[in-house]
Protein backbone atom coordinates (compact mmCIF):
# COMPACT_ATOMS: atom_id res chain seq x y z
CA UNK A 1 0.00 0.00 0.00
CA UNK A 2 1.29 3.62 -1.03
CA UNK A 3 1.74 6.10 2.47
CA UNK A 4 0.95 9.49 1.06
CA UNK A 5 3.41 12.00 0.25
CA UNK A 6 5.20 14.15 3.08
CA UNK A 7 6.36 17.64 2.10
CA UNK A 8 9.92 17.20 2.50
CA UNK A 9 9.11 13.77 0.04
CA UNK A 10 7.35 16.16 -2.58
CA UNK A 11 9.50 19.39 -1.83
CA UNK A 12 12.46 16.83 -2.83
CA UNK A 13 10.69 15.46 -5.89
CA UNK A 14 9.98 19.07 -7.63
CA UNK A 15 13.79 20.02 -6.57
CA UNK A 16 14.77 16.90 -8.72
CA UNK A 17 12.60 17.37 -11.19
CA UNK A 18 13.91 20.92 -11.97
CA UNK A 19 17.55 19.86 -12.15
CA UNK A 20 18.09 20.82 -8.12
CA UNK A 21 18.43 17.84 -6.22
CA UNK A 22 18.60 18.04 -2.85
CA UNK A 23 17.63 21.60 -2.35
CA UNK A 24 13.98 20.65 -1.51
CA UNK A 25 14.16 22.62 1.73
CA UNK A 26 15.46 25.84 -0.33
CA UNK A 27 12.42 25.62 -2.59
CA UNK A 28 10.32 25.87 1.03
CA UNK A 29 11.46 29.12 1.65
CA UNK A 30 10.83 30.24 -1.45
CA UNK A 31 7.27 30.15 -0.05
CA UNK A 32 5.99 27.25 -2.68
CA UNK A 33 2.14 26.59 -2.31
CA UNK A 34 1.04 22.74 -1.91
CA UNK A 35 -2.14 21.75 -2.64
CA UNK A 36 -3.41 18.25 -1.81
CA UNK A 37 -5.95 17.06 -4.15
CA UNK A 38 -6.54 13.43 -3.11
CA UNK A 39 -7.89 10.95 -6.29
CA UNK A 40 -11.09 8.72 -5.36
CA UNK A 41 -12.61 5.87 -7.78
CA UNK A 42 -15.18 4.54 -6.88
CA UNK A 43 -17.16 1.85 -9.10
CA UNK A 44 -20.39 -0.02 -7.82
CA UNK A 45 -21.96 -2.88 -9.52
CA UNK A 46 -25.17 -3.82 -7.31
CA UNK A 47 -26.86 -6.71 -8.67
CA UNK A 48 -30.76 -5.87 -8.61
CA UNK A 49 -33.61 -8.67 -8.07
CA UNK A 50 -37.27 -8.32 -9.52
CA UNK A 51 -39.68 -11.20 -9.04
CA UNK A 52 -43.01 -11.16 -10.45
CA UNK A 53 -46.35 -13.95 -11.32
CA UNK A 54 -48.29 -14.38 -14.02
CA UNK A 55 -51.14 -17.42 -16.01
CA UNK A 56 -49.22 -19.06 -18.27
CA UNK A 57 -50.74 -21.19 -21.51
CA UNK A 58 -49.53 -23.24 -23.97
CA UNK A 59 -51.05 -24.83 -26.68
CA UNK A 60 -51.40 -28.83 -25.73
CA UNK A 61 -50.08 -31.03 -23.57
CA UNK A 62 -46.85 -29.08 -22.70
CA UNK A 63 -44.46 -30.64 -20.36
CA UNK A 64 -42.64 -27.99 -17.65
CA UNK A 65 -41.44 -30.99 -15.53
CA UNK A 66 -38.08 -29.60 -15.53
CA UNK A 67 -38.85 -26.13 -14.18
CA UNK A 68 -37.88 -25.58 -11.02
CA UNK A 69 -41.54 -25.09 -8.20
CA UNK A 70 -42.22 -23.26 -5.55
CA UNK A 71 -44.49 -22.62 -2.96
CA UNK A 72 -46.38 -20.33 -1.10
CA UNK A 73 -45.94 -16.71 -2.10
CA UNK A 74 -43.03 -16.29 -4.42
CA UNK A 75 -41.38 -13.41 -2.23
CA UNK A 76 -40.52 -16.18 -0.16
CA UNK A 77 -39.11 -18.75 -1.85
CA UNK A 78 -35.08 -18.30 -1.63
CA UNK A 79 -33.17 -17.72 -5.17
CA UNK A 80 -29.26 -17.06 -4.86
CA UNK A 81 -28.00 -14.24 -6.64
CA UNK A 82 -25.44 -14.91 -9.23
CA UNK A 83 -21.77 -15.28 -8.26
CA UNK A 84 -20.58 -12.17 -10.31
CA UNK A 85 -23.41 -9.14 -9.74
CA UNK A 86 -22.29 -7.58 -12.82
CA UNK A 87 -24.27 -10.86 -14.51
CA UNK A 88 -27.98 -11.02 -15.63
CA UNK A 89 -29.72 -14.26 -15.12
CA UNK A 90 -33.50 -14.68 -15.08
CA UNK A 91 -34.68 -17.87 -13.19
CA UNK A 92 -38.64 -19.26 -14.36
CA UNK A 93 -40.68 -20.98 -11.74
CA UNK A 94 -43.82 -22.51 -11.18
CA UNK A 95 -45.88 -22.55 -8.47
CA UNK A 96 -46.68 -26.46 -7.44
CA UNK A 97 -49.43 -27.73 -7.62
CA UNK A 98 -50.95 -25.31 -10.38
CA UNK A 99 -50.03 -27.39 -13.46
CA UNK A 100 -52.94 -28.57 -15.43
CA UNK A 101 -54.59 -29.50 -18.87
CA UNK A 102 -57.65 -28.83 -19.86
CA UNK A 103 -60.08 -28.63 -22.81
CA UNK A 104 -59.80 -25.54 -25.16
CA UNK A 105 -63.64 -25.30 -25.85
CA UNK A 106 -62.96 -25.32 -29.37
CA UNK A 107 -64.37 -27.90 -32.14
CA UNK A 108 -61.70 -30.61 -31.61
CA UNK A 109 -58.89 -28.59 -32.52
CA UNK A 110 -60.77 -26.55 -35.15
CA UNK A 111 -62.43 -22.98 -35.06
CA UNK A 112 -64.72 -21.51 -37.87
CA UNK A 113 -62.44 -20.06 -40.78
CA UNK A 114 -63.21 -16.04 -39.75
CA UNK A 115 -62.22 -15.33 -43.80
CA UNK A 116 -65.09 -16.86 -45.05
CA UNK A 117 -66.90 -16.74 -42.47
CA UNK A 118 -67.32 -20.53 -42.31
CA UNK A 119 -69.24 -21.22 -46.52
CA UNK A 120 -66.36 -22.46 -47.84
CA UNK A 121 -66.51 -20.10 -50.19
CA UNK A 122 -65.90 -16.24 -51.43
CA UNK A 123 -68.24 -14.05 -54.03
CA UNK A 124 -65.82 -13.46 -57.17
CA UNK A 125 -66.41 -10.80 -59.03
CA UNK A 126 -67.50 -10.73 -62.44
CA UNK A 127 -65.07 -11.27 -65.22
CA UNK A 128 -64.60 -8.08 -67.83
CA UNK A 129 -67.65 -7.32 -69.77
CA UNK A 130 -68.32 -9.09 -73.17
CA UNK A 131 -67.06 -6.93 -76.00
CA UNK A 132 -69.76 -8.17 -78.53
CA UNK A 133 -72.66 -6.48 -76.08
CA UNK A 134 -70.58 -4.14 -73.52
CA UNK A 135 -73.20 -5.71 -71.23
CA UNK A 136 -75.90 -3.82 -72.40
CA UNK A 137 -78.25 -6.23 -73.49
CA UNK A 138 -76.88 -9.66 -73.04
CA UNK A 139 -79.85 -11.47 -73.65
CA UNK A 140 -83.16 -9.44 -75.16
CA UNK A 141 -85.69 -11.70 -72.96
CA UNK A 142 -83.65 -11.67 -69.41
CA UNK A 143 -81.57 -8.83 -69.85
CA UNK A 144 -78.97 -11.34 -68.14
CA UNK A 145 -80.85 -12.06 -64.88
CA UNK A 146 -82.59 -15.58 -65.72
CA UNK A 147 -86.27 -14.15 -65.93
CA UNK A 148 -88.25 -11.65 -68.14
CA UNK A 149 -88.11 -8.17 -68.10
CA UNK A 150 -91.06 -6.49 -68.48
CA UNK A 151 -90.69 -4.18 -71.73
CA UNK A 152 -92.29 -2.88 -74.52
CA UNK A 153 -92.97 -5.29 -77.63
CA UNK A 154 -89.93 -5.31 -80.22
CA UNK A 155 -91.98 -7.08 -82.69
CA UNK A 156 -95.46 -8.19 -83.50
CA UNK A 157 -94.78 -11.30 -81.31
CA UNK A 158 -93.76 -9.07 -78.73
CA UNK A 159 -89.74 -10.64 -78.74
CA UNK A 160 -86.61 -8.89 -80.15
CA UNK A 161 -85.23 -12.18 -81.95
CA UNK A 162 -82.74 -11.93 -84.57
CA UNK A 163 -81.30 -14.50 -86.58
CA UNK A 164 -78.18 -13.71 -84.97
CA UNK A 165 -78.73 -14.22 -81.69
CA UNK A 166 -78.11 -17.35 -79.65
CA UNK A 167 -79.59 -19.25 -77.05
CA UNK A 168 -79.42 -17.75 -73.27
CA UNK A 169 -77.74 -19.55 -71.50
CA UNK A 170 -79.49 -18.31 -68.46
CA UNK A 171 -83.20 -18.33 -69.06
CA UNK A 172 -82.90 -20.63 -72.28
CA UNK A 173 -84.75 -18.66 -74.73
CA UNK A 174 -83.67 -19.32 -78.40
CA UNK A 175 -81.94 -16.53 -80.07
CA UNK A 176 -82.53 -13.66 -77.91
CA UNK A 177 -78.72 -14.03 -76.64
CA UNK A 178 -75.57 -12.35 -77.63
CA UNK A 179 -73.34 -15.09 -79.34
CA UNK A 180 -70.10 -14.53 -77.81
CA UNK A 181 -71.63 -14.07 -74.13
CA UNK A 182 -74.57 -16.15 -74.49
CA UNK A 183 -76.58 -14.33 -72.07
CA UNK A 184 -74.12 -13.03 -69.08
CA UNK A 185 -72.71 -9.88 -70.12
CA UNK A 186 -69.33 -10.61 -69.48
CA UNK A 187 -66.19 -12.55 -70.23
CA UNK A 188 -65.99 -15.91 -68.48
CA UNK A 189 -64.84 -15.36 -65.42
CA UNK A 190 -61.65 -18.12 -65.09
CA UNK A 191 -61.32 -17.90 -61.64
CA UNK A 192 -64.89 -19.20 -60.81
CA UNK A 193 -66.03 -20.66 -64.11
CA UNK A 194 -68.62 -18.28 -64.10
CA UNK A 195 -70.22 -19.48 -60.87
CA UNK A 196 -69.92 -16.27 -59.08
CA UNK A 197 -67.94 -18.01 -56.20
CA UNK A 198 -64.90 -19.60 -55.33
CA UNK A 199 -63.06 -21.29 -52.78
CA UNK A 200 -61.79 -19.83 -49.52
CA UNK A 201 -58.27 -19.86 -49.68
CA UNK A 202 -57.57 -20.05 -46.06
CA UNK A 203 -59.52 -22.85 -45.41
CA UNK A 204 -59.52 -24.59 -48.61
CA UNK A 205 -63.57 -25.03 -48.55
CA UNK A 206 -63.51 -26.93 -45.30
CA UNK A 207 -65.09 -24.01 -43.56
CA UNK A 208 -63.22 -24.23 -40.76
CA UNK A 209 -59.16 -23.91 -40.25
CA UNK A 210 -56.85 -25.52 -37.31
CA UNK A 211 -57.44 -23.93 -33.74
CA UNK A 212 -54.29 -21.57 -32.71
CA UNK A 213 -54.84 -21.26 -29.37
CA UNK A 214 -53.98 -25.32 -28.75
CA UNK A 215 -52.15 -25.88 -32.37
CA UNK A 216 -55.21 -28.34 -33.11
CA UNK A 217 -55.06 -30.26 -30.13
CA UNK A 218 -57.94 -29.36 -28.49
CA UNK A 219 -56.02 -29.20 -25.62
CA UNK A 220 -54.10 -26.27 -23.57
CA UNK A 221 -51.84 -26.42 -20.53
CA UNK A 222 -52.28 -23.55 -17.82
CA UNK A 223 -49.89 -22.90 -14.81
CA UNK A 224 -48.94 -19.88 -12.48
CA UNK A 225 -45.60 -18.88 -13.61
CA UNK A 226 -42.74 -17.32 -11.09
CA UNK A 227 -39.65 -15.36 -12.81
CA UNK A 228 -37.03 -13.97 -10.45
CA UNK A 229 -34.91 -11.78 -12.66
CA UNK A 230 -31.22 -10.42 -11.55
CA UNK A 231 -30.11 -7.50 -13.28
CA UNK A 232 -26.67 -5.36 -12.92
CA UNK A 233 -26.94 -1.36 -11.78
CA UNK A 234 -24.05 0.76 -11.58
CA UNK A 235 -22.49 4.34 -10.46
CA UNK A 236 -19.75 5.44 -9.38
CA UNK A 237 -17.38 8.66 -7.81
CA UNK A 238 -14.68 10.67 -8.80
CA UNK A 239 -13.02 13.04 -6.90
CA UNK A 240 -11.74 15.70 -6.30
CA UNK A 241 -14.36 17.59 -8.20
CA UNK A 242 -13.01 19.55 -10.30
CA UNK A 243 -11.21 16.91 -12.07
CA UNK A 244 -7.11 17.61 -12.49
CA UNK A 245 -6.25 18.16 -15.66
CA UNK A 246 -6.72 15.37 -18.04
CA UNK A 247 -2.82 14.70 -18.49
CA UNK A 248 -2.43 14.46 -15.32
CA UNK A 249 -5.69 12.02 -15.25
CA UNK A 250 -4.20 9.93 -17.83
CA UNK A 251 -0.55 9.89 -16.66
CA UNK A 252 -2.35 8.76 -13.11
CA UNK A 253 -4.09 5.96 -14.35
CA UNK A 254 -0.76 4.37 -15.97
CA UNK A 255 2.00 4.68 -13.38
CA UNK A 256 0.14 5.92 -10.31
CA UNK A 257 0.91 4.07 -7.22
CA UNK A 258 -2.98 3.54 -6.43
CA UNK A 259 -4.72 1.78 -3.20
CA UNK A 260 -7.39 -0.39 -4.07
CA UNK A 261 -9.76 -2.22 -2.35
CA UNK A 262 -12.90 -4.52 -3.38
CA UNK A 263 -16.23 -4.74 -1.01
CA UNK A 264 -18.57 -7.14 -1.45
CA UNK A 265 -21.00 -6.68 1.74
CA UNK A 266 -23.32 -3.91 2.86
CA UNK A 267 -22.10 -2.91 5.96
CA UNK A 268 -18.62 -3.41 5.50
CA UNK A 269 -16.43 -0.33 6.05
CA UNK A 270 -14.88 1.70 4.59
CA UNK A 271 -10.66 1.64 4.39
CA UNK A 272 -9.14 3.27 7.44
CA UNK A 273 -6.26 4.59 4.42
CA UNK A 274 -8.97 6.61 2.73
CA UNK A 275 -8.64 10.48 2.68
CA UNK A 276 -11.11 11.64 5.82
CA UNK A 277 -12.45 14.16 2.40
CA UNK A 278 -13.62 11.38 0.94
CA UNK A 279 -15.56 9.34 3.85
CA UNK A 280 -18.90 10.93 3.57
CA UNK A 281 -19.10 10.43 0.03
CA UNK A 282 -18.04 6.77 -0.42
CA UNK A 283 -20.76 5.62 3.14
CA UNK A 284 -23.05 7.57 1.03
CA UNK A 285 -22.68 6.02 -2.16
CA UNK A 286 -22.41 3.00 -0.34
CA UNK A 287 -25.86 2.96 0.98
CA UNK A 288 -27.90 -0.34 -0.04
CA UNK A 289 -30.80 0.40 -2.61
CA UNK A 290 -34.65 -1.10 -2.98
CA UNK A 291 -33.87 -5.20 -3.84
CA UNK A 292 -30.30 -5.30 -3.38
CA UNK A 293 -29.05 -8.68 -3.52
CA UNK A 294 -25.65 -8.70 -4.49
CA UNK A 295 -22.87 -6.03 -4.60
CA UNK A 296 -19.38 -5.21 -5.79
CA UNK A 297 -17.55 -2.22 -4.94
CA UNK A 298 -13.93 -1.36 -6.16
CA UNK A 299 -12.54 1.92 -4.39
CA UNK A 300 -8.96 3.05 -5.27
CA UNK A 301 -7.43 6.28 -3.61
CA UNK A 302 -4.29 8.08 -4.62
CA UNK A 303 -2.59 11.15 -3.13
CA UNK A 304 -2.08 13.80 -5.06
CA UNK A 305 -0.41 16.99 -4.85
CA UNK A 306 -0.29 20.20 -6.58
CA UNK A 307 2.72 22.56 -5.99
CA UNK A 308 3.49 25.82 -7.37
CA UNK A 309 6.83 27.72 -7.23
CA UNK A 310 7.20 31.40 -7.19
CA UNK A 311 10.60 30.88 -9.07
CA UNK A 312 8.04 29.11 -11.67
CA UNK A 313 5.16 30.89 -12.41
CA UNK A 314 4.33 29.19 -15.64
CA UNK A 315 4.01 26.02 -14.22
CA UNK A 316 2.04 23.71 -11.44
CA UNK A 317 3.84 20.62 -10.56
CA UNK A 318 1.44 17.73 -9.75
CA UNK A 319 3.32 15.27 -7.46
CA UNK A 320 1.93 11.63 -6.88
CA UNK A 321 3.31 8.08 -5.65
CA UNK A 322 4.07 5.67 -8.65
CA UNK A 323 5.58 2.35 -8.72
CA UNK A 324 9.61 3.36 -8.47
CA UNK A 325 8.88 6.71 -5.93
CA UNK A 326 7.09 10.01 -6.31
CA UNK A 327 6.73 10.90 -10.07
CA UNK A 328 6.56 14.81 -11.03
CA UNK A 329 3.96 16.09 -13.89
CA UNK A 330 4.80 19.92 -15.68
CA UNK A 331 1.36 21.05 -16.23
CA UNK A 332 0.87 24.87 -17.67
CA UNK A 333 -0.41 27.28 -15.37
CA UNK A 334 -3.53 29.47 -15.67
CA UNK A 335 -1.10 32.54 -16.02
CA UNK A 336 0.43 31.18 -18.70
CA UNK A 337 -2.37 29.28 -20.73
CA UNK A 338 -4.00 33.06 -20.89
CA UNK A 339 -1.33 34.69 -21.32
CA UNK A 340 -1.10 31.95 -24.45
CA UNK A 341 -4.23 32.39 -25.48
CA UNK A 342 -3.96 36.36 -25.43
CA UNK A 343 -1.14 36.25 -27.86
CA UNK A 344 -3.15 33.54 -29.87
CA UNK A 345 -5.66 35.92 -30.28
CA UNK A 346 -3.22 38.95 -30.87
CA UNK A 347 -1.94 37.07 -34.16
CA UNK A 348 -5.38 36.00 -35.37
CA UNK A 349 -6.64 39.32 -35.03
CA UNK A 350 -3.42 41.12 -37.06
CA UNK A 351 -3.86 38.58 -39.52
CA UNK A 352 -7.40 39.77 -40.03
CA UNK A 353 -6.56 43.29 -40.18
CA UNK A 354 -3.50 42.72 -43.09
CA UNK A 355 -6.27 40.52 -44.61
CA UNK A 356 -8.78 43.24 -44.58
CA UNK A 357 -6.03 46.12 -46.18
CA UNK A 358 -5.04 44.01 -48.80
Amino acid sequence: MADSLSEDDILEAVARHIGRPGQGPQLRRTGVDITRLPMLDLRIVRCVETRGTRQETRPGKYDISGRPTYEGELRDHPVQPPKDPAESRKVELVLHGSVRTVACGCDEGRQPCSRCRAKGKLPCETGPLCPACKGVEPCTWCDGTGERQDRAPAGPSGEKNSPGRTTCLKCRRPRTACPQCRGWGTEKCTRCDDTGFRVCPVCAGERSTEHTSCDGTGLVTLWTGGSVAHAPERSAVKLPDPAPPLRVRQRTGRTGAWERVTLTSVGEPVPDALDPAHVEAVEKALLPRPDEVARRADIGWLHLVAVAIPDDPDHVFYVFPGSDGPEVLPIWSRRRSLRIAAVVAGVVVLVLLVAALV
